[in-house]
């Protein structure tokens, strides 16, 4: 069977583009060009006229207007990484490597309706609906993976999700005290999204600031039973966990490398909910970015 070729190939007929603007973080969505302008079935005005059960004219708000430009808002809040601007949960990007994510991100994304129409929703009652931990080295696609998840959300399914690095919440949360904000100003909103994404989580110094930072994020979502989703390079296994160069202060000692298991890495506590939250699932094999730089030629 022949394949079917997309009217729009800028948009690849979903009506939202995709971009980057100058000095800006975060991929950027847009109406499309392709959208017919006014929108043909409210003619531009936004709405359109339907009749009660009385007979009476009543205004509702046009459903393909407000469905797309929610799907905008929503992915423009996710704060997507303008370098994943095109990450997307592609069948050419599934491999041997990658295929059980891949196939986990599936069950998710078809539990996800239920859950979020009923959020008192035990998780035991929800065919155990859960988040999920992708742990692994660098440059296996963890967070090529977890940012095509997210657009999956926000324009796919009009979830709302909100992307975020843990050593860039870090930084947010020092700027914030300087500006005189709480703690919780910056994270009520990791609180209140369907969908929040940790990236590198265990990344930093790993100090008891930053780890009662984790500690508060994972405990809120725990016990408002929300998903989570995390990528990390520490697994569960010192064979194959991130190992760290740690130079000492005394030069006449020599550097030595430290293994930290993810338990190790956050503790106890933080380890033991998320192994109730989510999946813990290993993302193994070669350095991706490594292996693309060699077929570009560079």
């Amino acid at each position: 069977m022949a394949k079917t070729v997309p009217d729009c190939l800028r948009c690849n007929n979903t009506r939202i583009f995709i971009s980057v603007r100058p000095r800006e973080r975060y991929a950027h969505a847009r109406l499309c060009d392709c959208v017919s302008s006014p929108c043909k079935t409210c003619k531009g005005t936004g709405f359109l006229v339907e009749q009660d059960n009385f007979q009476r004219d009543v205004a509702i708000v046009c459903p393909d207007c407000e469905q797309i430009k929610q799907s905008v808002q929503l992915y423009n809040n996710a704060r997507i990484p303008r370098r994943y601007l095109n990450s997307r949960l592609n069948p050419n990007d599934r491999d041997p490597e990658n295929e059980m994510v891949f196939d986990l991100l599936g069950s998710i994304f078809r539990l996800l309706p239920q859950r979020l129409s009923n959020p008192n929703l035990l998780q035991t009652d929800s065919e155990d609906l859960k988040g999920m931990v992708l742990m692994g080295p660098p440059g296996t696609g963890k967070t090529h993976l977890m940012a095509g998840f997210a657009y999956q959300c926000t324009i796919g399914h009009r979830i709302s999700c909100i992307f975020q690095s843990f050593a860039e919440l870090l930084s947010e949360l020092r700027q914030g005290y300087s500006d005189g904000k709480s703690d919780m100003e910056i994270i009520e909103p990791h609180l209140q999204t369907d969908i929040l994404i940790i990236d590198d989580m265990g990344k930093g110094r790993n100090s008891d600031w930053e780890l009662g930072i984790l500690d508060m994020l994972i405990s809120e979502r725990y016990n408002r039973n929300q998903i989570i989703m995390v990528t990390t390079n520490f697994t569960e296994s010192e064979e194959n966990t991130l190992k760290e160069q740690i130079r000492s202060r005394d030069k006449t000692e020599t550097e030595h490398f430290i293994s930290d298991t993810i338990s190790r890495r956050v503790g106890e506590r933080i380890h033991s909910r998320l192994k109730e939250m989510c999946y813990f699932e290993n993302l193994l094999g070669r350095d991706r970015r490594i292996v693309d730089d060699e077929l570009d030629g560079d």
